[in-house]
């Protein structure tokens, strides 16, 4: 049985690229695909847009304009404002929910958390399945080494990135605060300027952000002792790559009971 998926910021990059993936996956079929109100393209038909069959549907300006009957599942790569009030939206309309929106704060993911309540959904900082890899053999490295080798961070991004660090470095930085036994406030230092006084602090974990160009994403863990270093390193070739992992995770999602899920339990780890 295929799965139907609605797009939020479907005329962003990562929205684009996310339809690519579905339209071609057989597993799948495009139901709706939203941008904000407002937005010239709303009501235009969405496939000639992105020079792509997609069935006749039309860009709409919200979840519910789209006019979806039946099971469906909702793919939210827009921005902090609107993941906001479609978390409440797909609640309401009990539609699962993948949201894969950089740039969220505490008080969002509390609000994913009431409305897991109702539906299953899915936050993640970064869809791709090896970066999701990664989260977990950071937290696994620094609980072996974080005591005796210092932890560094270092992200680049393409230039026109809004958000730093990105939301994978923030994601990769909690999770070596947590197996270091801190909060991400204790542990994570924003970059350096200036003298300090003795050495490194321990047990502080440096965030490096570095934009520039069209480079897509790449992150590195640093784990630096005397005499040795080991690096944990994840390189986006393209968007695909997120594109891909945001579809099989709303295939996953589809199937699954209200609750807040995460990558983890896609990939089974």
């Amino acid at each position: 049985m295929s799965t139907n998926i609605i797009i939020v910021g479907a005329l962003g990059r990562m929205g684009i690229e996310i339809a690519k993936v579905v339209l071609n996956d057989p597993d799948t079929r495009l139901v709706g695909c939203v941008e904000y109100a407002g937005h010239p393209k709303i009501s235009h038909d969405y496939g000639a847009i992105i020079g792509a069959d997609a069935g006749g549907v039309k860009v709409s300006a919200s979840i519910e304009a789209a006019g979806v009957k039946g099971d469906a599942v909702v793919i939210d790569f827009s921005s902090v404002q609107s993941t906001r009030s479609n978390l409440q939206r797909a609640a309401d309309i009990k539609m699962p929910m993948v949201v894969g929106t950089t740039g969220l704060e505490d008080a969002d993911y509390e609000s994913a958390k009431k409305a897991a309540l109702s539906v299953p959904v899915i936050v993640s900082s970064n869809m791709s399945l090896g970066v999701n890899l990664l989260f977990l053999l950071t937290e696994l490295v620094t609980q072996k080494l974080g005591g005796s080798f210092d932890v560094e961070i270092i992200e680049a991004h393409h230039r026109f990135k809004k958000d730093s660090p990105s939301g994978t470095a923030r994601t990769l930085g909690e999770v070596a605060a947590k197996a270091l036994g801190k909060t991400y406030g204790e542990a994570v230092v924003d970059g350096r300027s200036g003298m300090i006084e003795g050495t490194r602090p321990p047990l502080e974990i440096g965030m490096h952000a570095v934009r520039g160009g069209d480079i897509v994403g790449d992150h590195t863990v640093l784990f630096a002792g005397i005499g040795e270093r080991v690096e944990l390193r994840h390189m986006a070739h393209n968007r695909s790559v997120f594109a891909q992992g945001a579809v099989i995770t709303a295939k996953w999602l589809a199937s699954k009971s209200a609750g807040l899920y995460n990558m983890r339990d896609v990939l089974g780890l």
